[in-house]
């Protein structure tokens, strides 16, 4: 049995989940951890979820090596929350990224085109297609760009270095 049960996982946050804002059952606790073959493999898997900001938890020390899990003090967090969202949570809303194009990219596209080795013909027929697009296909040709730039990224660290070595 895997020690990170990730469906037992899923069935501890649901339960916090469930019992948010008030602290969690502890027979529900005690569940998890037959379920989860004891109390260290519990703890282990409540500090997991802890380390990826799912849930906060106590977890105290005494001599011996005795744990304790303080259910009192442990409650699953927004990002937890979101998580076991189906629509992402507020995370989703809140963690957009505005992606805004300038003319100067377009301008540069153009430049790069203009720069190739394909019949002027073809040149200016993708110039005239490249300013009719809208703005959501100009993205998603960055995009694309992007990522075959990504792809071949030894070869744009080597053009960096060049670029830069002939500066200095």
């Amino acid at each position: 049995m895997d020690k990170f049960d990730r469906t037992i996982q899923n069935r501890i946050l649901q339960c916090l989940y469930e019992a948010h804002p008030e602290a969690p059952e502890s027979s529900d606790f005690k569940k998890f951890e037959e379920l989860l073959g004891g109390f260290e493999i519990l703890v282990s898997n409540m500090l997991y979820l802890s380390g990826h900001g799912l849930i906060s938890t106590e977890v105290n020390s005494y001599l011996g090596g005795k744990k304790a899990l303080n259910l009192q003090k442990t409650i699953i967090s927004s990002k937890g929350i979101d998580f076991l969202r189906n629509d992402g949570g507020l995370g989703a809303i809140l963690n957009v990224i505005n992606v805004r194009l300038h003319s100067d990219t377009i301008n540069k596209l153009e430049s790069i085109i203009g720069a190739s080795n394909v019949p002027e013909e073809e040149k200016a027929s993708m110039i005239s297609t490249l300013r009719k697009l809208p703005e959501d296909a100009i993205k998603h040709l960055n995009l694309k760009l992007l990522d075959l730039g990504l792809s071949r990224l030894p070869d744009a660290v080597h053009v960096i270095q060049t670029a830069l070595h002939n500066l200095f």
